[in-house]
């Protein structure tokens, strides 16, 4: 039975599940047994919070790691101190030698889980740049989600981590074609553009609707993710206030809604059970992708929306920001590229487009990623 060991920037039970998770998931539906091990916390997290999610990166790292299933084990590493962009936190020092502070340390922890050596090694942080580098491995990958550079966490040290990581590995990967150049640019030995995709037997299959909907008559539009920089809050302020007749749910972390207090009609729901979402987006009338491309035009020219597959595979209409990759996509959705073309677009979203969604979605099913991604390594009959 082959291995992998997955270096993730998420854990393993966060709500959002992003490409590393289905990626992973793919991996052991096809047999392998997987060690999924995400970013580091240290007691400095506790000053931001006791939050829901790092309480469970603290019970999950107690526990010595769990086996989710017969094939998936995974676990938190914790240290004195992670990288991060403030005093200290941000130098080179911190972001190549955190693990060598971390009790106890990764590589003995997959030995006490039973991997002593991997077919394949996955990263996607560069906060786990190095730290893997002396186990037993055959191959390795590095996958540019988006360009870090647009984020306000990326330093010095980033970057440096970042070039070093993909001259390292094998291959790079990255998930938008307008990340090529700048994929290109890190040197790495050779690159493949993989895209990302959806589970789509989970988001096609009927199921009821959620107990936030039960008693809903009106039309719901929808927003699942992340409320960071991208996001356009005065779109969604300004749909909000011009449609009092829909209801706006949001799926994602209440902290970083407050700038959406004050509507009647807004409601933010905080996060909900990556499971759970196919019956939120099923039931919706419309699903929107509200980024900002004039406040972060670097950022989210280099974006492939999970969001854009799932919707869609939910056979949800979606209403969505204009920018390159979403068009060179060619899906059903609706690009806008104005305020009043975004509450328009909403307004005639018709859910006679949901069967011709689910064929776009059909097309970007994760397990044809992964094979992609195995016959690009050699790693086909591992």
């Amino acid at each position: 039975m082959p291995n992998a060991l997955f270096c993730a920037c998420n854990s393993w039970h966060d709500p959002c599940h992003v490409g590393s998770h289905q990626l992973a998931r793919c991996l052991c539906e096809r047999g392998w047994r997987v060690a999924f091990v995400s970013d580091p916390i240290s007691p400095l997290h506790l000053l931001g919070g006791r939050t829901e999610l790092l309480k469970r990166r603290i019970e999950l790292h107690r526990s010595g790691g769990r086996w989710v299933d017969k094939n998936l084990w995974t676990w938190v590493p914790a240290t004195l101190c992670t990288p991060y962009n403030k005093p200290l936190l941000r130098t080179w020092l911190v972001q190549r030698h955190w693990s060598a502070l971390a009790l106890p340390d990764p590589v003995s922890m997959l030995a006490r889980a039973g991997f002593d050596d991997f077919d394949f090694i996955y990263v996607d942080s560069t906060t786990q740049a190095f730290w893997w580098r002396k186990l037993r491995y055959k191959t390795s990958l590095f996958r540019l989600c988006d360009n870090p550079a647009g984020y306000p966490r990326y330093t010095p040290a980033v970057q440096k981590a970042l070039v070093d990581v993909t001259q390292y590995v094998d291959a790079l990967a990255y998930t938008a074609p307008q990340l090529g150049d700048f994929a290109e640019s890190l040197g790495s030995k050779r690159s493949l553009l993989l895209q990302n995709g959806v589970n789509y037997p989970l988001f096609s299959h009927p199921v009821p609707p959620p107990m936030e909907y039960s008693e809903e008559s009106r039309p719901v539009v929808l927003y699942v993710g992340a409320l960071d920089a991208w996001f356009n809050y005065s779109w969604l302020q300004a749909a909000a206030e011009s449609l009092p007749d829909h209801d706006f749910v949001i799926i994602g972390p209440r902290e970083a809604a407050r700038g959406l207090n004050g509507f009647s009609n807004v409601r933010v729901l905080g996060p909900r059970a990556h499971e759970s979402l196919p019956g939120y987006m099923q039931h919706a009338r419309v699903g929107i992708i509200p980024f900002d491309t004039a406040a972060c035009p670097d950022l989210v020219r280099g974006i492939n929306p999970l969001k854009l597959y799932e919707y869609m595979a939910a056979g949800l209409p979606v209403v969505a920001s204009r920018w390159k990759t979403l068009e060179d996509l060619g899906s059903p959705a609706t690009l806008v590229d104005s305020v009043d073309e975004f509450v328009t677009a909403i307004t005639s979203a018709s859910a006679a487009r949901s069967d011709e969604c689910k064929r776009f979605a059909a097309l970007h099913d994760w397990q044809p990623r992964v094979s992609q991604m195995l016959n690009f390594l050699s790693l086909e009959h591992a």
